[in-house]
């Protein structure tokens, strides 16, 4: 993530549709004191140069990205030439990058090529996934004990609206990690970073347990790690974050060890 000697970036994809339009006014609705922020198209109807990296050329997008984005330190509307999974794929500088969400469908996602669902699924640094455009006040972070999902807790403190959010950490009892261990490392290491945390431990199937939880609390963000399944893998073992993010009555952070 962000160091101290750098402005932390943050990526956003905007292809001008209803999607990008809350993941615009997702970004727009928080403060980012010292960030810098870039937002950017893929031009699919340019033929990229063989041979050579996409370079990306300064751009007016032909649809509405007229508000501030408070305390960046710098906001660039950028156009690239190539595909779009192409281009967030040679971002692995970003600290952070937001996508909207443009169908809650896995079986269409994955019949449309949804570049959120490609990105979910190889995620190279810590991704927002925007369904609602909610700024974030109340947050559900997910602990297993993983690696991951520390690697999701770490990236979530280090935004700017940390600070003031008020943190449930869960985690799901299924017989296959401790649960309460999980939920108090996880607060231990939250602890002084956020307004308020607290933990809960419910019983269930990961997936099933987390969704129920987020209908009955609808909280602004629910946080997550991922393990980042490809291929064949992803289709026989499914993930629970993919599917929480398409099933989330709210806007979702995912992260892996890999991302940050």
């Amino acid at each position: 993530m962000a160091s101290s000697e750098r402005q932390p970036l943050l990526i956003l994809g905007d292809d001008g549709s209803p999607p990008a339009d809350r993941a615009w006014r997702w970004v727009t609705s928080h403060a980012w004191p010292g960030w810098r922020i870039e937002v950017l198209t893929a031009d699919t109807e340019t033929p990229p140069e063989w041979g050579s990296p996409a370079k990306p050329e300064e751009w007016t997008p032909t649809w509405a990205r007229t508000e501030e984005v408070p305390g960046a330190a710098d906001v660039r509307f950028l156009r690239v030439a190539t595909d779009p999974r192409a281009m967030l794929a040679d971002r692995p500088d970003a600290d952070l990058m937001v996508l909207g969400l443009r169908t809650h469908s896995y079986l269409q996602a994955m019949v449309t090529g949804s570049t959120t669902e490609w990105v979910l699924h190889h995620p190279i640094t810590p991704l927002v996934v925007a369904s609602h455009p909610d700024p974030v006040h109340r947050v559900v972070l997910c602990a297993d004990g993983s690696d991951h999902a520390l690697a999701a807790l770490d990236a979530f403190a280090t935004l700017p609206m940390a600070q003031d959010a008020r943190v449930e950490i869960l985690a799901i009892e299924d017989g296959r990690t401790d649960a309460h261990d999980a939920a108090q490392v996880a607060q231990t290491r939250l602890e002084g970073k956020v307004a308020e945390v607290a933990t809960l431990v419910r019983p269930g199937q990961p997936t099933t347990a987390i969704l129920e939880h987020l209908e009955e609390g609808r909280p602004d963000l629910v946080v997550m790690g991922t393990r980042g399944l490809t291929g064949w893998q992803r289709l026989r073992l499914g993930s629970t974050a993919s599917a929480v993010v398409r099933g989330a009555p709210c806007t979702s952070l995912v992260a892996s060890t890999e991302s940050i």
